[in-house]
């Protein structure tokens, strides 16, 4: 009689996505920023979506009432003259990963000098424990394998539009936009 194989059947990963939620202040510095690597239409400043909602981001003012630097603000902590909310596929694990991670830099400072170094094209940053918030959401990303660790510039060079492109290039990504489509 023939032997019988034995066929195993794994079950998928169970998954829980990764989200930023990128945004344009009404600001001259907000439109500034957005405006640079980018053009009009572009983006100012980037969160991650935290599991209960709220956003923990890098900030150099007082936003949603809380000090700059890295802080967990509530949903809607400002009114943005537009958004988007990108979506990465994460297994739950990669997602624990990430916003264990993203918690554990709340309370460190804004990296103003960084803000300086991309106008001039000089790395200025302040080391470690500064962001800004492209490179606090860029590097989480590399924390669980989602962008490459090595990149052909440094994560304090990365804008929030370059961050948006990269992300929304990642095989089964998705995003959605929310007021104007531009920013005139």
């Amino acid at each position: 009689m023939p032997k019988r194989k034995t066929l195993t059947i794994h079950e998928p990963e169970p998954q829980q996505p990764i989200q930023l939620h990128f945004s344009l202040g009404a600001d001259v510095s907000s439109r500034l920023i957005a405006w640079w690597g980018y053009g009009y239409g572009g983006y100012s400043h980037v969160d991650a979506i935290l599991s209960d909602g709220s956003l923990c981001g890098a900030r150099s003012d007082h936003a949603g009432g809380q000090a700059p630097g890295v802080r967990v603000r509530k949903p809607f902590y400002e009114a943005w003259k537009k958004s988007a909310v990108l979506t990465i596929p994460a297994t739950v694990h990669e997602h624990d990963v990430w916003e264990t991670w993203q918690r554990d830099q709340c309370g460190d400072r804004y990296d103003s000098a960084d803000i300086l170094g991309l106008i001039i094209g000089k790395p200025l940053n302040e080391g470690a424990g500064h962001w800004i918030c492209s490179a606090d959401q860029i590097t989480g990303l590399q924390v669980v394998q989602k962008i490459p660790a090595l990149l052909p510039f440094a994560a304090q060079q990365t804008t929030p539009n370059t961050l948006f492109m990269l992300g929304a290039a990642l095989p089964g990504a998705t995003f959605e936009l929310f007021g104007p489509t531009d920013a005139a």
